[in-house]
C-alpha cells in the first residue's frame, strides 16, 4: 500500500510549545469569500465571520498560557498573532504511544499539547464545525449574499486549506511591522480591488 507523506512547513527542529510570538495565516478552501466583505476599507463580518472572530476569543478562554495580539478576519483568510506566554509541561510518550497518536503519518508530525499547531488545529476545527452546522441547517441562508457559499459548502468536510502559514516573531520591530500589516489588511484589499476595477 502506497504511503503518502505529508510535508511539514514548520521550522525543522523548532519547539512550537516554547514561549514566543507567532504570526499565523489560515486560508479558506478555494479562497472562498466566506467571512464577509470589505466596505470602504473596513471588514464587514457576516454570520460566518462572526463565528471566526468569536472562536478566537474563545481560544483564550480555553488556554490560560496564551494571549492574542493583532488579528483580522478577512473575506478569505484569517490573520492573527498568538502569544505563548508560558510553555506547557509536556508528557513523555513511548515510541508505541507516538505511533498510536499519529496514525497514518507514523509519528512524524505530532502536534504537542499546547503547541502552536495544536492551537491552530483546535481553532480550525471549531470554526469548521460551527460554520458547517449553520450551512447544513434546514433553514434558508441568512441572506442572499451567503446563498452561493451554502451551495459550495453544503457537502464539504472542511472550510480551510490544509495546514497554515506561520512566522516566528523574533524582535519588537518585526512584531510592530506584523501588527501594522494585519491592521492595514482591509484597507490594502480595498485599494487593490479598486485599482483592479479601474483597469477593467
Amino acid at each position: 500500500m502506497k504511503q503518502h507523506n505529508r510535508k511539514s512547513i514548520r521550522l525543522k527542529g523548532y519547539d512550537y510549545t516554547q514561549v514566543g510570538r507567532y504570526f499565523v495565516t489560515i486560508v479558506t478552501r478555494g479562497r472562498l469569500h466566506l467571512f464577509g466583505n470589505i466596505v470602504d476599507g473596513k471588514m464587514k463580518l457576516n454570520a460566518f465571520g462572526k463565528i471566526a472572530a468569536n472562536e478566537l476569543a474563545h481560544t483564550l478562554k480555553l488556554r490560560d498560557n496564551v494571549s492574542l495580539g493583532a488579528f483580522m478576519i478577512m473575506p478569505d483568510h484569517v490573520h492573527f498573532v498568538i502569544h505563548i506566554d508560558q510553555q506547557p509541561v509536556q508528557k513523555e510518550y513511548t515510541a508505541e504511544e507516538f505511533e498510536r497518536r499519529a496514525g497514518a503519518v507514523a509519528g512524524k508530525h505530532i502536534n504537542k499539547p499546547g503547541s502552536l499547531g495544536a492551537i491552530v488545529r483546535g481553532y480550525k476545527g471549531a470554526v469548521t464545525r460551527q460554520v458547517l452546522d449553520k450551512i447544513n441547517e434546514k433553514s434558508d441562508p441568512p441572506d442572499n449574499q451567503l446563498a452561493e457559499i451554502h451551495k459550495v459548502l453544503k457537502n464539504a468536510k472542511t472550510i480551510w486549506v490544509r495546514n497554515y502559514n506561520d512566522a516566528i516573531i523574533k524582535s519588537q520591530r518585526h512584531y510592530d511591522n506584523v501588527t501594522k500589516y494585519i491592521n492595514d489588511n482591509p484597507k490594502k484589499w480595498d485599494e487593490q480591488l479598486k485599482a483592479k476595477l479601474k483597469l477593467e
